[in-house]
């Protein structure tokens, strides 16, 4: 074992996705976040599978919250031999008992389907993991509150912090001290915007040596949130128009329940005809009945707490049914428009709305509506750019459906946000920029340079430093 602390980036280095950062010290290695990489499915593929660290020499693991993208691979890990336990807020192991149950399930489901049209061609995948390697990670959670101190290792005391991103999301400030030698360094995961439509914003730390941050809109800015309704409400009177289908690839954690709670407020106002809405997502099902049972947790903001005590049910009206069954998700193929559907995954990459995506992709009278980042690689970025065929499920297809993007729905801090953020922190000794594709987060650094921050590094995959 080392006497030095080290830092290595095996995932989210120049690209979004997939995090993974090993921590190492004297007295053993800390993993902050084990992500899933989404993308083109062979780069994911390799990418997913091959751990450039032993698992089974990870003597501890910290989730920041419950993105598969930060917390999708830990089945993977503890399969390949890991049996650390992982420290995470109590929200947060919630929230990933149903993220790796779903994800389980939809790898195995993918790949039974991936291979059924594909048998003439003798093309096969196999699924990363199952429902068992699922639940072998879960049995490892040991929840810690927010704001209360506990050691992962052996010279290390850290403390979970509000990141204002999703429900349960923490910042993790990490103390080590070896030999009278002390560093403090704060991870944030993903870090919320300053303005959020349900989550309380994150406060800025002190006395913080080194920064780990995300970048993932270095270089862009949001729209302001007060249009989200405005703009939602025009897409829906469109399809309302033309009967069609409006098909939201969703987040099923909190961009769901944000889209849910804008559609409550505008049908509430009688601002958008009373389309039917489905939330076609066994995972957003139970991901809502959590959000709605911790509503009144200090990590709401008080504007979402005030419109929810008014309207009694802020993630439920006369026109919404949440679907579990497939037999329900398949009755949508055949009913005619118009209606709301509100199906994961986020990034298209895998789930209940790839089937909805083939069912209505190729109609000119349907709307496919992003509203969240899509990864390079994903299919939710080659509808975004625009192309007209894409293949699902190994299969092409016609685009003739519209497709629209609503940025002002992300949950990320923008650059402004995070500049603002870095600025407030002042880290002593360096920044390292993760989560972002490598022109964002040389925005994000060409900004701090001008504002006079210095060591701000952005790490390649599996680049490694020492902290001084």
């Amino acid at each position: 074992m080392s006497d030095k602390f080290t830092i290595s980036f095996h995932g989210a280095a120049g690209e979004v996705t997939g995090s993974r950062h090993l921590l190492e010290t004297p007295a053993g290695t800390l993993l902050l976040d084990c992500g899933m990489f989404q993308g083109h499915r062979g780069d994911a593929q390799q990418k997913n599978r091959d751990f450039k660290f032993p698992p089974a020499s990870v003597d501890s693991v910290i989730l920041s919250h419950g993105h598969v993208d930060h917390c999708g691979l830990l089945p993977l890990l503890y399969k390949y031999g890991c049996s650390a336990p992982i420290s995470s807020t109590p929200s947060t192991a919630e929230i990933a008992g149903i993220m790796l149950a779903d994800s389980a399930r939809l790898q195995v489901s993918d790949a039974k389907f991936f291979n059924k049209i594909h048998a003439a061609e003798g093309q096969t995948i196999e699924p990363l993991y199952d429902e068992d390697d699922s639940a072998l990670a879960l049995s490892k959670m040991a929840p810690v509150a927010y704001n209360e101190d506990f050691s992962p290792l052996r010279g290390v005391k850290a403390r979970f912090l509000n990141a204002g991103h999703v429900m349960g999301s923490a910042m993790t400030r990490l103390d080590l001290d070896a030999g009278g030698r002390k560093v403090r360094l704060l991870y944030t995961g993903d870090l919320g915007r300053q303005e959020g439509l349900l989550m309380e914003s994150p406060v800025a730390p002190d006395g913080v040596d080194y920064l780990v941050i995300e970048s993932t809109y270095g270089g862009r800015f949001h729209e302001k949130l007060a249009d989200a309704g405005e703009k939602l409400a025009e897409v829906i009177k469109r399809a309302a128009a033309s009967r069609g289908k409006v098909v939201i690839p969703s987040f099923a954690l909190e961009r769901t329940q944000e889209i849910v709670f804008i559609l409550d407020r505008l049908y509430r106002e009688n601002k958008v005809p009373r389309l039917p809405v489905y939330v076609d997502s066994p995972m957003a099902v139970s991901l809502t009945e959590i959000f709605d049972k911790h509503r009144d947790s200090f990590c709401f903001d008080d504007k979402f707490q005030a419109y929810a005590r008014m309207d009694g049910d802020p993630f439920g009206f006369d026109y919404i049914r949440y679907l579990r069954s497939k037999e329900e998700s398949q009755s949508l193929n055949n009913k005619k428009g118009p209606m709301i559907i509100i199906s994961a995954s986020g990034m298209c990459e895998g789930g209940r709305v790839l089937h909805h995506l083939r069912n209505c992709i190729e109609r000119d009278e349907n709307v496919i509506l992003l509203v969240g980042y899509q990864a390079q690689g994903t299919l939710g970025r080659r509808l975004q750019e625009g192309e007209k065929k894409v293949r699902i499920f190994g299969l092409q297809h016609e685009v003739a459906a519209s497709v629209e993007t609503m940025h002002v729905f992300s949950s990320h801090a923008d650059h402004g946000d995070l500049l603002s953020f870095i600025k407030a922190v002042r880290p002593a000794r360096g920044v390292f920029l993760v989560h972002g594709e490598d022109d964002a987060r040389a925005a994000l650094a060409d900004a701090l340079a001008k504002e006079g921050v210095k060591n701000v590094f952005r790490p390649g995959l599996y680049e490694r430093f020492e902290l001084a």
